[in-house]
């Protein structure tokens, strides 16, 4: 998966608790790059993400948000 939203929401791991999920939505135009799977007919990505000074952020993508920019997604076949 590569491309650019507007916003989205992901989720890392508290370093003391790896069974919690802490969701952060962001409110600004992301560079994008993600790999995933698709578990029970529903997709399961990771993410990088490109914000404003060159900084990273990364973690588990909940939903994304598409309206100035594109992403495209590559699917292979399963074997």
């Amino acid at each position: 998966m590569i491309g650019a939203v507007d916003e989205c929401c992901i989720s890392f791991m508290p370093k003391k608790d790896a069974k919690k999920d802490i969701p952060t939505e962001y409110k600004e135009p992301l560079e994008m790059s993600g790999v995933g799977e698709i578990r029970e007919g529903k997709p399961h990505i990771h993410c990088v993400l490109g914000r404003e000074n060159n900084i990273s952020i990364s973690g588990h993508l909940h939903w994304a948000k598409v309206k100035t920019w594109f992403v495209n997604v590559y699917l292979l076949p399963q074997e």
